[in-house]
């Protein structure tokens, strides 16, 4: 049942491996970048992450649970576990900076809720941390509905997300004070062949603006090349505004007092 000797040219491989590991440099403090409408990547680095998604959906297509017999009662575990998670871990994939974030799976509490709230925060499907001296920032926030679900379950999902983001940049502000009308909490919605791309941005009025960025069906089976394209894409401007936002915190200014409240803002949904 159980091979006698592992193949010598395995060991040779995680020789290798270890040998030649390099870790990234993480002294540096990241430039800080602008949303000013292009790619902060090479084409080159954006092939790459490309090939990573696509190489999901192959996955995804050749999976029995994703059939046209199957799909229609598959659970959201599934749904999120095959399909979702590795294509938003696809895209994400070798950040600049990246050492320092990691995406958090399976409804991990929210600490910027559990703080807001003061007591049990909000559980996220998936949440994507950024650490910056010693403290812990979510920059994202995502919600999975079922491929088959109700629009009362879409309705839902999006007012968690907004909640979410909100919890999010109160927890960013009691801890820094990065640049406004330009650093932003990021929402996703799986809704259910829908992803749907939201911000959250505080404006130089110190006003909250939840904008609805770009959606995509998600090519759960064998799709149209457009469709494909358009879901790419959805993922690769979320790994652009990550990029922009994550060089941006580490740039804020520190609060004068780590109790400092803040200041009552309004919320203006767009």
């Amino acid at each position: 049942m159980v091979p006698t000797t592992l193949p010598g040219f395995i060991r040779k491989k995680c020789n290798e491996f270890v040998r030649d590991f390099a870790s990234r440099d993480t002294n540096k403090l990241p430039r800080a970048l602008l949303h000013d409408g292009r790619w902060k990547e090479s084409n080159e680095k954006l092939a790459e992450i490309t090939d990573g998604i696509l190489e999901t959906l192959n996955d995804s297509w050749n999976n029995s649970a994703f059939s046209p017999e199957e799909a229609e009662v598959l659970n959201e575990g599934t749904y999120l576990t095959n399909l979702i998670v590795p294509a938003i871990r696809a895209s994400l994939k070798n950040l600049p900076h990246g050492k320092f974030t990691y995406i958090s799976t399976y409804e991990r509490q929210s600490i910027a809720s559990a703080d807001r709230r003061k007591r049990s925060g909000r559980r996220p499907d998936i949440i994507f941390v950024m650490m910056d001296r010693g403290k812990k920032y979510e920059l994202m926030y995502t919600e999975c509905s079922r491929l088959f679900c109700t629009e009362q379950k879409i309705k839902d999902d999006a007012v968690k997300i907004w909640r979410e983001t909100n919890d999010g940049m109160y927890w960013v502000y009691k801890g820094r004070r990065p640049e406004k009308d330009e650093f932003g909490i990021i929402g996703l919605q799986v809704a259910g062949s829908i992803l749907r791309l939201t911000v959250l941005i505080r404006d130089e009025a110190n006003v909250d603006r939840y904008y609805h960025l770009h959606e995509s069906r998600i090519p759960v089976q064998k799709s149209e090349p457009a469709v494909v394209a358009k879901f790419i894409e959805t993922l690769l401007i979320l790994r652009n505004i990550l990029i922009v936002n994550m060089s941006l915190l580490p740039h804020g200014s520190t609060p004068k007092s780590d109790r400092q409240k803040e200041d009552s803002t309004t919320v203006d949904s767009e």
